[in-house]
């Protein structure tokens, strides 16, 4: 999938100006909020932080916190699952329907 980093290497998941696409498949499968939380410093790219501590990529973490995210994805699989259940359904009443 393609995210969007910014100069801090804060994720998006919409392109925008200032924004590098980097094509990832660490997010694969996760919601907009959860992807949003995280920074992505790609290989061979470095990320110095505020107090001086480097870091060099590949390297993902939570900029968020970790517990909010992992909330906000639990949500959206749940939903993933709610609308397949649906679709499952009625793939079932409409699989007996002749024209």
């Amino acid at each position: 999938m393609t995210i969007y980093i910014d100069d801090d290497y804060k994720c998006h998941t919409s392109p925008g100006d200032g924004l590098t696409a980097v094509e990832t498949d660490t997010f694969d499968g996760k919601c907009r909020q959860y992807i949003e939380g995280y920074r992505f410093v790609p290989g061979g790219e470095i990320w110095t932080r505020e107090d001086g501590q480097v870091f060099e990529g590949e390297m993902i973490a939570p900029w968020r916190d970790y517990e909010l995210l992992a909330e906000f994805q639990a949500l959206y699989e749940e939903e993933q699952a709610k609308q397949a259940d649906m679709a499952a359904a009625l793939d079932t009443i409409y699989s007996g329907v002749t024209e």
